[in-house]
């Protein structure tokens, strides 16, 4: 029952949060309304049986480009699952916004208990609900995959105490799955955080057991591979092939411009512009405060009991502060910071971390009650900021029928195109030279048949940008691609007659053995899983 009224006190302060999000209609935000693009996209390309989906087909008026190649996917997954039950576009977008919230609320809370009590669930949760950070990217940045990150932070902290604690193939799975959606949620969360969690994982370790090897080599080992192996089909391609796009040699941000001066911490005006408020909240930054107090002050048998955990929250703070600030530039010269182009997206992370070192407040009586003062003051204060700049209400056929990039420069177009679409073609295939006409003609996101026929030889062009995977065959007999025009089309030549073209976009070899990659390591997960669920039905009521 306590559990149960800690969490309905933490989902009324939730609902207040996200209340804009129930109203009709949506509001603007840097990235939103590209998020219900995209799912629009996504569930074209799933209907097509582009499994998985990778090139858009529909998007870059309709040319086409590798979104889903480079950009993470769950949340569109996850997207097309809800819309199938009957949701509109833009409620899909939505409820996920507001479930990622409810998720990273809860796994807060349980994970505050499991390290401490239920009090530090409820302190560390409520900390972490109202962030104003945490508020930038519900009604500022509107960034999907960054919003659910802030859920599977607290998920991924928990399976892993829970796993060392009580090890199990169970357990192990569901690391390996938390691990493997981190991954295809937020790409660039996922490089920044990982680090952090492994590292937490051994202070746990080395807090109950003596031999660490141990859980390297029997425990960790395997969780690790297989949560990178589900995931494989995914971030396989993108790395190989980032260099087929303009991402590849384009920074989207100077990184001297995006650091956060230190004041900005403490004071940051709220902006819907495209430099949000980077304040930490004068709440949460007293509360931080505290713990250190708190900490130098607590009897020597607690202080043992928590300096590992206590140390390394702090230590992770003062490293992601350090890493936002300019005088960490020389480390953004290599690997993986190398890699991002805004240092303060380390901000979604740093605000996890704040939250939670505040379970330290909870283990004793007089920080305990200030926290719970400070918890209070931060919920009244920070509520004027959980509000969008306006509201907007257009139709699920507004984005089922924008056919923009979704991107900030057009990074994530082949390297190949030197005049990028302005406008949708009238005709998906056209003769450039010759007098070839066309019948039957039928396209979606991964294939594409027609007939031609000419008294000459002709040279076709298809309207779609070329990538690699996309293959033509002329009467069966495959024929061979050039795309050296200004907007890197597809074009070949097709002898004179009537003639049956076909064209599919197919898995190169990268893509095939990062999928069978993740086939086989899926396949492990479920196969595990389903075992556990039979034995445990075969097991007498008394066993379970």
């Amino acid at each position: 029952m306590k559990n149960f009224l800690g969490l309905l006190l933490l989902l009324i302060i939730v609902f207040f949060y996200t209340r804009p999000y129930f109203r009709t209609g949506f509001f603007p935000t840097h990235d939103g309304e590209w998020a219900v693009i995209r799912l629009a996209e996504m569930k074209r390309e799933i209907k097509d049986l582009q499994i998985p989906p990778r090139w858009s087909d529909y998007l870059n008026h309709g040319y086409g480009y590798p979104l889903f190649n480079f950009t993470y996917p769950l949340p569109y997954y996850l997207g097309v699952a809800i819309h199938s039950v009957g949701f509109g576009l833009t409620d899909t977008i939505k409820i996920l916004f507001v479930g990622s919230v409810v998720i990273s609320t809860i796994f807060m809370y349980l994970l505050g208990k499991e390290l401490v009590s239920k009090l530090a669930g409820v302190i560390a949760a409520n900390f972490y609900i109202v962030a104003p950070y945490r508020l930038v990217d519900l009604y500022v940045r509107g960034s999907i995959g960054e919003s659910l990150a802030f859920a599977l932070f607290p998920i991924l902290m928990l399976a892993g105490v829970k796993y060392i604690l009580k090890p199990s193939t169970m357990r192990m799975c569901i690391c390996s799955a938390a691990l493997a959606s981190l991954i295809l949620t937020h790409n660039v969360m996922a490089i920044i955080f990982i680090p952090f969690w492994i590292v937490f994982l051994y202070i746990i370790v080395l807090s109950y057991y003596e031999d660490i090897w141990k859980y390297s080599w029997r425990y960790f080992t395997p969780m690790l591979i297989l949560g990178l192996g589900i995931a494989a089909f995914f971030f396989i391609p993108a790395l190989l092939e980032k260099k087929y796009i303009i991402l590849s040699s384009l920074k989207l941000a100077d990184v001297t411009e995006h650091f956060i001066p230190t004041a900005e911490f403490i004071s940051s005006t709220w902006s819907y512009g495209l430099k949000p408020s980077f304040q930490l909240g004068y709440f949460q930054i007293a509360a931080t405060g505290l713990t250190l107090l708190t900490f130098l002050l607590t009897n020597p048998l607690q202080k043992k009991k928590y300096a590992r955990i206590y140390f390394y929250l702090l230590f992770s703070i003062l490293i992601l502060i350090f890493l936002t600030n300019g005088s960490s530039l020389f480390a953004w010269n290599f690997p993986p910071l190398s890699w991002i182009d805004f240092p303060w997206r380390l901000m979604g992370i740093l605000i996890f971390f704040l939250a939670l070192s505040t379970i330290i407040l909870s283990i004793n009586k007089a920080s305990s009650i200030v926290a719970i003062i400070l918890v209070s003051g931060a919920i009244i204060v920070n509520l004027h900021s959980a509000v969008p700049s306006e509201y907007i209400d257009k139709p699920d056929s507004y984005y089922e029928t924008n056919d923009a990039t979704t991107t900030s420069l057009d990074e994530l177009m082949p390297i190949w195109v030197g005049s990028k679409p302005a406008n949708r073609y009238t005709n998906k295939v056209e003769a450039e030279f010759g007098n070839a006409t066309f019948e039957d003609v039928k396209y979606n996101s991964k294939s594409i048949t027609f007939a031609t026929v000419s008294n000459d030889p002709s040279d076709i062009r298809v309207n779609t940008i070329y990538y690699p995977g996309w293959e033509f065959t002329v009467d069966k007999t495959k024929v061979d691609l050039n795309y050296s025009n200004s907007g890197g089309l597809m074009t070949f030549t097709v002898p004179d007659g009537k003639h049956v073209i076909e064209g599919k976009f197919v898995s190169t070899p990268i893509r095939r053995l990062s999928e069978i990659i993740s086939t086989l390591c899926l396949g492990i997960i479920i196969a595990i899983i389903s075992i556990y669920f039979l034995s445990s039905l075969k097991r007498p009521n008394n066993e379970k």
